[in-house]
């Protein structure tokens, strides 16, 4: 048992990961904003406690809490609207408070969420390198995990994330859907199979010293248009037209994006779900009525 700092507890990761977290005995301290909804946390068994941010400081809780690690979850995308100084104080801001009030209250370990799109992509990738620049820096003062996550998704998601946004366009009743020429390759990897990652690599952490970069995906990179139209057929709507090309390809586009697997198997872990199986699983908890 480990007692861990979770941040970014509500959000559609930390969710899941604080979950697993909890069932494998863990303790768990969780961070959250202010205008957050925590009736999720305050529903799940085991030793939890949860800190509103801002009513306490985070001096205080690390005084009140000798932490064996740091699990940073916690992001801003960018998509709902989020201006600048939203995004920077999420990706860069705060997890630097985080990371200074470990280091001065001697935290050995640090896992950090990184991404795997380029840091010149959008000012999502830019906010979240920018941290792990800072991470670099410190880094021999702090063992530090960085996680490189590929695309992930899974049932009960935000409409954000591509697949989910491609499953609930083909439940609305839309007779076609427009998107790019959607020909860029990428990772897909299932919300069990990161949080298994995750659990893994905690089992490992008395073995990082210094920085270490893991990616974590699938290992395997598809077309988005095959990725499209294999939705479309699993969720058995052969009806809806797939208009590619009807839309223009976003600016910086990445066409490939694979993840390195053979450290994580190498440790024994690799993907239990395969594309297919968890866009099916999905359907199953979420998309029943399709």
């Amino acid at each position: 048992m480990k007692k861990i700092l979770l941040t970014g507890s509500t959000g559609y990761l930390g969710k899941n990961l604080l979950k697993a977290l909890l069932q494998n005995g863990n303790e768990v301290i969780a961070l959250v904003r202010m205008e957050s909804n925590i009736g999720f946390l305050e529903n799940l068994n085991g030793k939890l406690i949860i800190y509103r941010l801002n009513e306490i400081q985070l001096d205080d809780i690390f005084k009140a809490h000798q932490f064996d690690l740091i699990i940073h979850t916690a992001a801003s995308y960018g998509r709902k609207g989020e201006g600048l100084k939203d995004i920077v104080q999420a990706n860069l801001s705060f997890p630097i408070e985080v990371l200074d009030a470990a280091l001065r209250n001697n935290v050995k370990y640090f896992i950090n969420t990184d991404t795997a799109l380029p840091k010149s992509l959008n000012l999502y990738s830019h906010s979240k390198k920018q941290f792990l620049e800072w991470l670099e820096i410190n880094a021999a003062r702090i063992n530090v995990l960085n996680l490189q996550l590929e695309y992930f998704y899974g049932p009960n998601d935000d409409n954000s994330k591509f697949i989910t946004f491609i499953l609930s366009e083909l439940k609305s009743g839309k007779k076609e859907i427009d998107f790019t020429a959607a020909t860029p390759y990428r990772d897909f990897i299932y919300i069990d199979d990161v949080v298994d990652a995750y659990i893994r690599l905690i089992e490992e952490i008395e073995n990082v010293n210094g920085l270490i970069t893991i990616p974590i995906g699938s290992g395997q990179a598809v077309m988005l248009k095959d990725i499209i139209q294999e939705v479309r057929t699993i969720a058995n709507h052969p009806e809806v037209n797939l208009n590619f090309g009807a839309l223009p390809m976003r600016e910086n586009e990445i066409m490939h994006s694979c993840a390195d697997i053979s450290f994580m198997k190498s440790i024994g872990w690799k993907p239990k779900y395969t594309f297919e199986e968890g866009i099916k699983e999905m359907i199953k908890i979420e998309y029943n009525t399709l």
